[in-house]
C-alpha cells in the first residue's frame, strides 16, 4: 500500500489562542511531522506557487479573497503517483480548507483512495471541510477525522498515535 502525509501549513504570523504569534513551523506542519514519526510515512507539503506573506493581516486578506473568489491557486507541486492512502492535514479557514488544499484535491486521482483528514484550529473544528473533501473526491473513502486545537498541539502525541493506528497503512 502506497501512503503519504499531505499537508498545508502556514508558518510566520498566525492566530493562536486569539493572539497573533510568530511560529517557526505552522501547527499543521508540527502535527504532520508527529504523524510521520509515528507512521514512518513520507511528507508532501502542499504549497502555493506564490508564497503567502508573513504579515498575518496581509495573509488573512489574501486567503479571504481566495475563498470569496473560489480560487484554485497554482501549486508548486502535485502528487504524480497514485496513492492508496493519504493523511490530509490543514488548518480551518473560515469553516473550510485553505484554497490550496482545494487545488491539491482537484488534481488528485481519488479512485480507491482512503483519506484520513486532520485539522488544526483555534476553535472552529472542521466546519464544511469534510463535505468539501467528499465533493472534490467522490471516489475516495473518508475516515474518521482528527481535530486538534492549536493551543494543545504539542500535548497530543498519544491522541495522534491512537488515530494513526486506526489507519491501514501497514
Amino acid at each position: 500500500m502506497k501512503s503519504v502525509i499531505a499537508y498545508f501549513s502556514h508558518r510566520g504570523y498566525n492566530c493562536v489562542d486569539g493572539k497573533v504569534k510568530y511560529l517557526e513551523k505552522g501547527n499543521t506542519e508540527i502535527v504532520a511531522h508527529m504523524i510521520a514519526c509515528v507512521s514512518h510515512l513520507p511528507l508532501f507539503k502542499i504549497e502555493p506557487e506564490s508564497n503567502y506573506p508573513d504579515n498575518f493581516y496581509e495573509y488573512l486578506n489574501i486567503t479571504q479573497q481566495e475563498l470569496a473568489n473560489k480560487a484554485y491557486p497554482q501549486l508548486k507541486g502535485y502528487l504524480h503517483d497514485h496513492y492508496d492512502e493519504i493523511y490530509l492535514g490543514f488548518p480551518n479557514y473560515w469553516g473550510t480548507m485553505p484554497r490550496a488544499v482545494f487545488s491539491f484535491l482537484k488534481e488528485l486521482d481519488d479512485n480507491n483512495v482512503v483519506i484520513h483528514p486532520f485539522i488544526t484550529h483555534d476553535g472552529g473544528d472542521f466546519g464544511n471541510s469534510l463535505t468539501d473533501i467528499k465533493t472534490l473526491c467522490p471516489h475516495a473513502t473518508i475516515t474518521e477525522p482528527l481535530s486538534l486545537k492549536c493551543t494543545h498541539i504539542k500535548c497530543q502525541l498519544s491522541a495522534i498515535e491512537t488515530w494513526v493506528k486506526k489507519g491501514s497503512h501497514d
